[in-house]
């Protein structure tokens, strides 16, 4: 199904809701609707999955970036009295974030994280900073100014804004997937799975990474209220830190650009995985109906691409010294060059469409959320049994032999579709990059369940 039967299967079918035994809905249904409640599973694969996958990607994006209750007990729960457009935090803002379950004494050593409900704990930018407070900072220097890489507890490049600023990175993990990782000692290195024991996360566990842009006299008010921008966020500033050799944060104006979210499931256990990203990132890669928004349409700047330099792919090129991972041992620039992104692969037609779909919903139109797509979505295809060496043959991304035994919607073409965030994987986007086999590598195979957060540990 491509584009144009796509759009009116998202826009018109409307089947019967599947339960669960408990009465959670499954994604049978693929209309497009704005909810604080996201679909629970998706129990079989259609022959054309685009629809049911990106719909319930869609609808995990709505409920995750609903603005959500305050204080401790209301951490990762929406605020039912509220609209999505309304101001305040999100749900998945809420979450527990990395730095919350990955705690460390003043002397150095790890310490237990702080239970769910509280908003105790140490923050990497100091005791006087409001654990409240939106943290971009990690214990270690630097640590959240670099993408992942394909190698356990490697980090990857930096990316570098068109206003000069690194991007930033964050973790949140919701209740039940922090729960897991903080109380069996897995977040200080104790008792870790491993192969031979491997670790399975409850159904319903949700990790989120998100990548933002720092905000500057550059970005007029016309621009910033293209983005959902958080105020006043702490960040790690890179002369203080430098010039302290630790961790120094300073306040900034912060833009969301960027943001995975994995979901398990009861029949999905390796997870659905999906992608979004800011419209006004890079130039658009698709034509026709499967053309993306241009942010040149709109009179908007891009935020990683410069339309007046002749250089139309990546650069600088990966492995130059300004896309080595920076550390304290090889520091941040504190007036860095921008790098120049383009998305190498367009959207899949029938992801368009849905976007499409949903950008026109009262409730997403003419708020910030209209100006974010779905870029990609991928699934696990053979889901039993879920250990180390069942991968979940994951879908897109699949490369089979001609005469392999293959569902209807496994064609040679799936190589080739976009798998990638370019502001998440910058240097990353071609085949056989992909979120589930670069989990399985770094994660899944050494028995840690696709847990990213877990790859530190050797």
């Amino acid at each position: 199904m491509r584009a144009g039967r796509a759009l009116i299967a998202v826009v018109l079918l409307a089947a019967p809701l599947t339960l669960l035994d408990d009465g959670r809905a499954l994604a049978d249904d693929i209309t497009p609707v704005i909810l604080p409640d996201r679909i629970d599973d998706v129990l079989s694969t259609p022959p054309d999955p685009y629809p049911t996958f990106d719909n319930f990607a869609w609808r995990a994006f709505v409920s995750l970036n609903w603005p959500s209750l305050t204080g401790p007990d209301g951490r990762g729960v929406p605020d039912r009295a509220k609209a999505l457009g309304d101001p305040g935090p999100r749900v998945w803002e809420t979450f527990k974030s990395r730095y919350e379950l990955f705690q460390v004494a003043p002397d150095g050593r790890p310490s237990a994280p702080q239970p769910w409900a509280t908003y105790e704990g140490r923050n990497p930018c100091g005791a006087e900073v409001d654990g409240r407070a939106k943290t971009l900072a990690s214990f270690e220097p630097f640590l959240d100014f670099n993408q992942s890489a394909f190698l356990p507890g490697v980090a990857a490049n930096p990316l570098v804004a068109q206003n000069r600023t690194y991007a930033r990175y964050e973790v949140r993990l919701n209740e039940p997937e922090y729960s897991a990782l903080a109380f069996n000692g897995w977040s200080r290195g104790e008792n870790l799975p491993d192969e031979a024991h491997p670790a399975h996360l409850p159904a319903g566990s949700i990790a989120v990474k998100a990548a933002w842009r720092l905000l500057t006299a550059a970005d007029t008010p016309a621009i910033r209220a293209r983005y959902y921008v958080v105020g006043n966020a702490e960040v790690v500033d890179v002369a203080k830190t430098l010039a302290a050799g630790r961790v120094v944060c300073a306040k900034s104006d912060v833009a969301l650009v960027g943001l995975h979210i994995v979901i398990k499931t009861k029949y999905r256990p390796q997870g659905i995985w999906s992608t979004f990203e800011h419209v006004d990132n890079v130039p658009p890669a698709g034509e026709g109906e499967a053309r993306e928004p241009d942010a040149k349409d709109a009179g908007a700047p891009y935020s990683f691409f410069d339309p007046s330099k002749p250089v139309r792919g990546l650069w600088p090129a990966f492995g130059a010294p300004g896309t080595l991972p920076v550390s304290l041992d090889n520091a941040p620039r504190i007036d860095p060059a921008p790098m120049q992104v383009v998305r190498r692969h367009p959207i899949h037609p029938a992801t368009m469409a849905i976007n499409r779909a949903y950008w026109a919903l009262p409730g997403i139109k003419g708020t910030v959320w209209e100006h974010y797509m779905l870029v990609a979505v991928q699934w696990p295809t053979v889901t039993r049994p879920d250990d180390p060496q069942n991968n979940g043959v994951y879908f897109p991304g699949l490369t089979l032999p001609p005469d392999a035994p293959h569902e209807s919607y496994q064609t040679a073409d799936a190589p080739k579709e976009n798998l990638v965030n370019t502001t998440i994987e910058t240097y990353m986007q071609d085949p056989p990059s992909s979120c589930m086999s670069c989990h399985q590598a770094v994660s899944n195979a050494l028995g840690r369940d696709f847990v990213g957060v877990l790859a530190s540990f050797r």
